[in-house]
C-alpha cells in the first residue's frame, strides 16, 4: 500500500510519518535525521553553556567576595571606611541561594503540567508507593544543616579580611581532611590507599599554600595585614572547614534519604539563612563586643547607610547576589550533564581562574586584586599538590564506587539460579508441585538498598561554592548505580 502523505512512497513511509508527528506530519527521513542533529547540536551547546557559566558566576562570586571588601562608603559616623562587613556578606550569600526557591516551584509547575498532558503508567514504581514524606518536614530538618552553613561562612567571610581571594580558595581544600575524618569517626568508612594518598598532598599543598602567604606578607591590595592577622584569617578559614566538614556527615547520616529536588533544597537553605542571619544574629553581631571592621561585631544600620551612600557597592552586591544564583544553577546543570566528579574538576579550574583574574586586576591599574612575588611559586607549587590530591582522592571514590557494584552484581547473580529453582518441582515430588516455602533457602534482595550508606533514594552530597558556602547539590540516586552495574555486565 502507499503512503496517505506522499502517495509515490511506500506504506514504510507511513509509519514513519506517524513516528514523526512531533516533527511535522510530513516528515521523511532527511529531516526527521536533521532533527535529531539539531537535538543534540542543543544538547552540546546547553552542555558547553552550563560549564561557561558555573567558571564564570563562581569566578565572579569569588572576586567579589574580596573586592567588596576593598571599597570604601560613608557610614553612621561620617567618615569613609572599607566595607569590612562580613555578616553582611553572609546575608547576600543566603538572599541568593533564597532565589532558587521561586524557579524551583516554577520548575515543579512545568513537570506537573506536563505530566497531566501525559498519559499516565499502568504500572507504577513501588518505590514511589512507599510512605510519601512530608515535604515540610524535610524542609524544617534543612534549617539544622543551615545553622552549621551560617556558621562555617561567617567564619570563612572573616578570614578572607585577612588573605587574598587565591589563598583563601585554596586553603579551603582543608574540607577533604574533615570529611574523612567523621566519615571514619562517625560513619565507620573505611579509606583506600588512594583516599590517604589524596589527604597527604591535600596536607602538603595547604602549608605550601599557607607558607607561601606568610612569606609575602600580602592579604589585601589597600591596607596592610600583619602575620598575625594572616594566621588568623588562615586559622579561621581551616576551622570553618571543620565545620562544614561536619555538616556534610549530618546530611550523609540523617537526610540521605531527603525527598527534595535539589533546587528547593538549596532555596530552603537560603531562606532559614536570611532569617538565622538578619533575624536572628544581626542583633546578637550589633551588641557584641569588638571594634567595627574587625569581624564579630557589626553596625546593621551602619551597613546600610554605607551601601545607600556608595552605588558602586550597591551594584556590586546586587551581581555577586545575582551570581550565587546563576552559580547554583549552573553548577547543578554541570552535575545532571557530565557528573559529580566533572565538576568536582570545573571548580578546581575556578580557583586557577580567580588567581588569573586577580593578577590582571593587580596588574591591570585596578588598584584590586594581588601581585605576583617569588614566593607565588611557592603557592602555585601548593595549588598543584592540591589538585593532585583531589584527583587522587576521587580516584579512591571511583574505586570504592566498583567494589560496590561488583557486591550488587554478586548478590543479583545469587537470586538468579535461586529464582529458577523455584520453576522445578522438588525431588521426589509429583509433577506441578511447589517447593514449600519453609524449605526454600532465604533470597537476598535483588536492589542493594545500603551499600557503605553512599546511594540511598535521592542522596544529595554537597558542593559548597568558594565564596561563602552556599549549596549546588549533587543528586546521585539509585539509577546512578544501576546504570553503573548495566556497564559492567555489558562489559
Amino acid at each position: 500500500p502507499r503512503c496517505a502523505c506522499h502517495p509515490d512512497r511506500t506504506h514504510a513511509c507511513n509509519v514513519l510519518c506517524l513516528s514523526s508527528a512531533s516533527i511535522g506530519r510530513h516528515s521523511g527521513p532527511n529531516k526527521l535525521s536533521k532533527h535529531r542533529k539539531l537535538r543534540s547540536t542543543m544538547a552540546g551547546l546547553g552542555k558547553a553553556a552550563s560549564v561557561a557559566g558555573l567558571i564564570t558566576f563562581g569566578t565572579t562570586t569569588s572576586l567579589f567576595a574580596k573586592i567588596v571588601y576593598e571599597l570604601q562608603s560613608v557610614g553612621l559616623d561620617g567618615q569613609k571606611k572599607y566595607f569590612h562587613k562580613p555578616w553582611a556578606m553572609t546575608s547576600v550569600m543566603f538572599l541568593g541561594m533564597s532565589l532558587c526557591l521561586p524557579l524551583a516551584y516554577w520548575e515543579q509547575h512545568k513537570k506537573k503540567r506536563a505530566q497531566s498532558e501525559a498519559e499516565q503508567p499502568l504500572l507504577s514504581n513501588p518505590d514511589e508507593a512507599a510512605k510519601p514524606r512530608s515535604e515540610l518536614r524535610d524542609a524544617l530538618m534543612l534549617s539544622i544543616p543551615t545553622a552549621f552553613d551560617l556558621l562555617a561562612t561567617i567564619l570563612m567571610n572573616i578570614g578572607l579580611l585577612y588573605v587574598t581571594a587565591s589563598v583563601y580558595q585554596m586553603m579551603r581544600g582543608a574540607e577533604m581532611l574533615f570529611a574523612a575524618l567523621f566519615a571514619v569517626t562517625f560513619l565507620k568508612r573505611s579509606l583506600n590507599k588512594y583516599h590517604l594518598m589524596g589527604l597527604l598532598c591535600c596536607v602538603a599543598g595547604i602549608s605550601l599554600v599557607g607558607s607561601s602567604s606568610l612569606l609575602s606578607g600580602e592579604g589585601s591590595a589597600t591596607q596592610i595585614i600583619s602575620q598575625e592577622q594572616m594566621l588568623l584569617g588562615m586559622g579561621l578559614i581551616i576551622i570553618s572547614q571543620a565545620v562544614q566538614a561536619a555538616q556534610l556527615t549530618f546530611e550523609d547520616f540523617f537526610m540521605a534519604d531527603m525527598n527534595i529536588p535539589a533546587m528547593k533544597i538549596v532555596g530552603y537553605e537560603g531562606v532559614f539563612g536570611v532569617v538565622g542571619t538578619l533575624i536572628i544574629m544581626a542583633p546578637i553581631a550589633y551588641h557584641m563586643k569588638g571594634v567595627e571592621g574587625e569581624g564579630f561585631h557589626e553596625n546593621i544600620l551602619d551597613t546600610l547607610e554605607m551601601i545607600r551612600n556608595s552605588r558602586q557597592l550597591a551594584v556590586i552586591l546586587a551581581i555577586d547576589m545575582l551570581a550565587l544564583l546563576a552559580y547554583n544553577v549552573t553548577g547543578m546543570m554541570v552535575t545532571g550533564h557530565s557528573g559529580a566528579v566533572f565538576r568536582t574538576v570545573l571548580e578546581t579550574m575556578r580557583t586557577l581562574f580567580v588567581w588569573l583574574v586577580d593578577l590582571m586586576l593587580y596588574y591591570g591599574g585596578f588598584g584590586l586584586g594581588e601581585s605576583w612575588s617569588v614566593y607565588s611559586w611557592l603557592q602555585l607549587a601548593g595549588f598543584v599538590v592540591l589538585v593532585t590530591g583531589t584527583l587522587v582522592y576521587g580516584r579512591g571514590d571511583e574505586e570504592d564506587l566498583k567494589k560496590e557494584i561488583a557486591e550488587a552484581m554478586a548478590v543479583q547473580a545469587s537470586v538468579e539460579p535461586l529464582a529458577a529453582e523455584t520453576t522445578h518441582p522438588a525431588p521426589g515430588a509429583a509433577p506441578g508441585t511447589a517447593v514449600p516455602i519453609a524449605a526454600r533457602p532465604p533470597l537476598a534482595p535483588t536492589t542493594p538498598m545500603s551499600m557503605a550508606g553512599s546511594y540511598h533514594q535521592d542522596t544529595f552530597r554537597a558542593t559548597h561554592t568558594i565564596v561563602a558556602g552556599s549549596l549546588g547539590r549533587s543528586l546521585q540516586g539509585p539509577s546512578h548505580l544501576h546504570r553503573r552495574m548495566e556497564q559492567e555486565g555489558d562489559a
